[in-house]
């Protein structure tokens, strides 16, 4: 501590070593070091290193002030005001000292101050005169310490940070905060220093360190180790872990990876939902490990909501990820930084998980410029997002390994977007649909289609979008204004499927049975999952709420803490409903879940694939899971007077019956309840149909799968 040393009121040149008498022992007894100073060069951490080291133990940080010293040259390339032209000057200005550094520094200083940086322990910034073509520079000489039982120091002189300072005559006084009398000069050194750190100056303002230049600097490190001890107070010493699968494998995920090795490690994995496909590429990524000796991964995840889960995930693994997005901060420099680290032999492996969006940006991409291909591996979550062609960038040819993940790899008419897929990661290599994992390693289900019939109003409204549909689609050469005007109507038109007045009564009946029926067995009524229209969440939450359920909206403006905890409460059974609109379609682990009502799903296979996905993973006392699916289908009035236009909605809603009801555990019982509708209709021949082949027949339908 600060008061176990004897200090003097000052320390002039003449009798002390002003560094080793005064500031190593400060450095040695503080955790804190604040620094304002007219000239600081590295030669100086030779000199104070032993002090600087037991500051590195003490978990401190060494926070420094300095003037740049500014050319004329460099004055007349800046504007007042323009941060751009600024932050270039220094870098142009600083990049030709860095340079300087590497032949006129010892080797084991400059070691010590690249660590340095590159932990955080020292962080530099630079005064600079607010006005333009200010004679003057930032000359001042203070220091201000702090122990860890709050104890201060500050030392006010004229010695600069260098050696040719410390050979000048020179003088320190001394003010500390324990003695009586000192404490006002010491506030004011403390205050004014860290309004100045802050860029609260009036006279000077302060610039941080380009993060190009500091990545010069932490490319000076030549030792894989640290130069100094470390505190996990401050850097976490990250040893090195050796990674590991953390569970037993089934078969068919070693199955799974051996193919994607005799594949060249390229390859995609199109597994049923809930079958493992984290756990099975995270176990490849192992083996690239043990294989190489190291390994950089990079993981893209569609949504934000999902770092998390794979952060879990990795850290099983033995991993410390780092998570970029847009809520994440500084992610660019601990990227740059860990690279190196990699690079230099200093860790083996790094894990970077980011939202593709972000992977897709440029400032990601000059991230992990350095990366070297040969022990990069990259693993494509919900691979079928990355064709679209906004984030394509996120592919990128750093990485020798890939791996992309999905139930649903392909994209349903978009043939750009798939072949960019699968020309990046390669061809499936491993499939392992849902009819192998139901009752081996997902639960059983039964499927309960509900017919709804829609209003009169319903189908004249629907009757007249159609027409509309009919007359833009026979326009030939549509430009992009009329294309986007026949998106418009094909989304009001499905709007009118999704959002059908008769399915809020349907859920409410079928909500009273559930609970009149728990009740009978004399059991609490919870794990209920219910998917509804956008815009309609609301009305369902209020609406459930009255027939007494504990309910939760879980839509994309729930913040990523209260997801967690709220599907914790659901876990828990504290929520009985959970209300969604699309935030569970992928990635959301919701295993307890044993009830699902789909009042709301597109053409789209992806969704409505993923959404069963939700309720199939196997929980503790679910021995077998529940599909009510709300199947739009025209009364026999309607069927007669709209006859073609009943086929056109029974159609829409064929595909995801048979794929549904193939594999339920009640399929003829489910096939019985549209049996009629079908034969009335002519159409009983599409439940021997693939849901694919219905999909193909659906004509101007397939734009509004686009839409959606």
């Amino acid at each position: 501590m600060l008061k176990d040393l004897d200090l003097q009121l000052v320390y002039d040149s003449s009798e002390y070593d002003l560094v080793k008498d005064l500031q190593v022992p400060l450095l040695k007894h503080s955790n804190f070091y604040l620094r304002g100073v007219g000239f600081f060069s590295s030669g100086w951490l030779g000199i104070a290193s032993s002090g600087i080291a037991s500051l590195a133990l003490n978990g401190g940080k060494a926070q420094i002030i300095m003037s740049p010293v500014l050319s004329k040259k460099d004055w007349e390339a800046l504007q007042f005001g323009q941060e751009a032209k600024l932050d270039e000057a220094l870098k142009s200005l600083l990049a030709t000292r860095i340079e300087d550094l590497k032949t006129s520094l010892e080797t084991d200083t400059l070691n010590a101050l690249a660590w340095l940086i590159a932990d955080g322990l020292l962080e530099i910034r630079f005064a600079i005169p607010r006005q333009i073509g200010y004679p003057g520079n930032y000359h001042d000489k203070v220091g201000a310490f702090r122990d860890e039982y709050g104890d201060s120091v500050v030392i006010h002189g004229s010695l600069n940070d260098s050696i040719q300072g410390s050979l000048n005559g020179e003088a320190f006084s001394v003010f500390r905060s324990w003695k009586e009398g000192q404490e006002p000069y010491l506030r004011k050194h403390f205050s004014r220093l860290e309004s100045l750190w802050n860029d609260g100056n009036q006279q000077f303002r302060v610039h941080q360190l380009p993060d190009a230049i500091r990545e010069k600097m932490v490319e000076m490190r030549s030792s894989k180790g640290r130069p100094y001890p470390i505190s996990s107070k401050n850097v976490e010493e990250v040893p090195p872990i050796k990674l590991s699968v953390p569970l037993a494998l089934h078969p068919y995920q070693e199955q799974a990876i051996d193919s994607w090795k005799k594949a060249g490690h390229r390859g995609i994995f199109e597994m049923a939902t809930g079958t493992g496909k984290t756990i099975t590429s995270l176990a490849a990524a192992v083996d690239v490990y043990q294989e190489n000796g190291r390994i950089a991964l990079i993981i893209l995840v569609p949504y934000k909501h999902l770092l998390d889960q794979w952060s879990k995930n990795v850290i099983e693994f033995g991993f410390n990820p780092i998570l970029c997005s847009g809520d994440h901060g500084k992610w660019q420099i601990e990227v740059k930084s860990k690279i190196q680290d990699l690079n230099i032999g200093a860790i083996q492996n790094i894990c970077i998980i980011a939202v593709q969006m972000t992977a897709a940006s440029e400032r990601f991409q000059e991230s992990i410029e350095k990366l070297n291909p040969s022990y990069t591996m990259i693993i494509g979550d919900e691979v079928h997002y990355l064709g679209a062609n906004y984030l394509r960038k996120a592919l990128t040819e750093k990485a020798k390994q890939r791996l992309g993940l999905s139930a649903t790899p392909r994209r349903w008419f978009d043939h750009e977007g798939t072949s960019s897929i699968f020309d990046y990661f390669g061809d499936v290599c491993f499939e392992y649909p849902l009819e192998k994992a139901i009752g081996t390693y997902l639960t059983p289900y039964k499927y309960f289609p509900n017919l709804i019939e829609l209003t009169n109003e319903e189908i004249q409204e629907f009757a007249v979008l159609t027409q509309k549909i009919i007359q833009m689609s026979h326009v030939n050469n549509l430009d992009d204004s009329k294309s986007d005007g026949l998106k418009i109507v094909l989304q009001k038109r499905s709007m009118i499927i999704s959002s059908a007045h008769n399915k809020m009564r349907v859920l409410l009946e079928l909500l009273k049975k559930t609970r009149d029926d728990d009740s009978l067995k004399g059991k609490p009524t919870k794990d209920i999952l219910i998917y509804c229209a956008p815009g309609k969440h609301k009305a369902v939450l209020k609406e459930v709420a009255k027939l007494g359920f504990k309910a939760h909206e879980f839509v994309h403006d729930v913040n990523l803490h209260d997801r967690e905890k709220v599907l914790g409460q659901f876990k828990e059974g504290e929520i009985q409903v959970l209300v969604a609109i699309r935030c569970l379609d992928e990635g959301v682990d919701v295993p307890s879940t044993k009830t699902v009502f789909i009042m709301s799903s597109t053409t789209n296979p992806r969704q409505f694939i993923q959404r069963r996905g939700r309720i199939l993973r196997m929980s503790e006392g679910k021995t077998f899971a529940v599909i009510h699916d709300f199947f739009v289908a025209p009364s026999l009035d309607q069927q007669e007077n709209f006859r073609e236009m009943s086929k056109t909605i029974l159609k829409r809603e064929m595909p995801r019956f048979v794929e549904f009801a193939s594999s339920s555990l009640n399929e003829f019982e489910a096939r019985a309840e549209i049996w009629d509708t079908l034969k009335r209709m002519g159409m009983i021949h599409l439940l021997n149909e693939k849901p694919w082949e219905i999909f193909h027949t659906l004509g101007e339908e397939e734009k509004e799968i686009n839409a959606n």
